[in-house]
């Protein structure tokens, strides 16, 4: 590292760096959900959470569809890679001698040993855009702007409610307007980042890089929505 500082590799594509991961399928902590919950976010408790992971969720090993952690015929194609080492499985053995348990790390417990699963379809990738995007790319109410940088959330600063986004495309500044809602689903690093150039964040930080203060606000990469009324 220099100055604190790391590389941090990212996909700037449709697909966000599901393009470029290493297609681990691992979904969070049950207790992450469920104190997002107790800090005041209805519907993010880890029960609730559940029911849309299954949603979303093509899963192709037969040994994990028919527990209640897993689901067929979602969008996202799930299973273990069609080939492994030997190395993998005397990985999961190793764990067992060292006293773990060979389970499914993304059911009931989360602690143990497991032949990983990945975003996989027919031995190749399954990043989010072909998952989500491809199969609708025809709908009328769906557009997709290439080569699109989000620069702001367009916020009302005195009732706080998202009027729309502002992107920049090939040096122009565009604002679109929202009818109902604004979906932030940036990452772990640009969520953050955008909602602090729209004036969520930390006051002391926004106002050292001269950004207008909408709402004091610790950020984080959780999923970010504001509904207008």
């Amino acid at each position: 590292m220099e100055n604190s500082r790391c590389n941090w590799p990212r996909g700037k594509v449709l697909g966000g760096s599901s393009v470029l991961n290493y297609m681990l399928y691992l979904r969070g902590n049950k207790r992450d959900y469920d104190i997002w919950e107790q800090q005041g976010n209805p519907g993010w408790d880890s029960h609730d959470i559940l029911h849309y992971f299954k949603k979303s969720e093509d899963n192709q090993n037969p040994y994990l569809i028919h527990t209640p952690y897993h689901a067929k015929g979602g969008y996202l194609t799930v299973q273990e890679a069609p080939w492994h080492t030997p190395l993998a499985a005397a990985f999961v053995q190793a764990g067992q001698e060292m006293g773990y348990e060979n389970r499914d790390i993304n059911g009931e417990f989360q602690t143990g040993f497991m032949i990983a699963q990945g975003t996989i379809r027919r031995g190749s990738r399954c990043s989010s855009a072909k998952a989500f995007l491809r199969p609708v790319r025809f709908r009328k109410n769906l557009h997709v702007a290439m080569h699109a940088h989000a620069t702001k959330v367009l916020i009302h600063p005195k009732t706080k409610h998202t009027y729309g986004v502002e992107f920049v495309r090939d040096n122009k500044v565009f604002r679109v307007r929202a009818k109902n809602e604004v979906i932030v689903s940036g990452g772990s690093i640009n969520s953050p980042q955008l909602l602090m150039l729209s004036g969520i964040g930390p006051k002391d930080h926004l106002r050292e890089l001269g950004i207008p203060v909408i709402q004091d606000s610790k950020v984080s990469a959780k999923i970010f929505w504001c509904k207008i009324f």
